[in-house]
């Protein structure tokens, strides 16, 4: 496991027009998640509402991912 803190919110996307966001708020700036590697390498964390989400993908570690260091840093 690994702990990482969010630097930004992260809204749910739309499901009816991806483009767009809605107002639920997955992960909160200033919060800290546990982060796991699944056996596919993909890097998934809980949200507020305690459901699995992917928040990197294809790297053997978070440093790579660009979406990452986006919305959370490494502790």
């Amino acid at each position: 496991m690994i702990l990482v803190r969010c630097i930004r919110n992260v809204f749910e996307r739309s499901l009816d027009l991806p483009i767009e966001w809605t107002d639920r708020c997955l992960f909160k700036k200033d919060y800290f998640y546990m982060v796991e590697e699944d056996e596919e390498g993909k890097w998934l964390t809980r949200d507020e509402e305690n459901e699995l989400h992917i928040i990197a993908d294809g790297h053997n570690t978070l440093d790579l991912d660009d979406w990452f260091h986006e919305h959370f840093i490494l502790l």
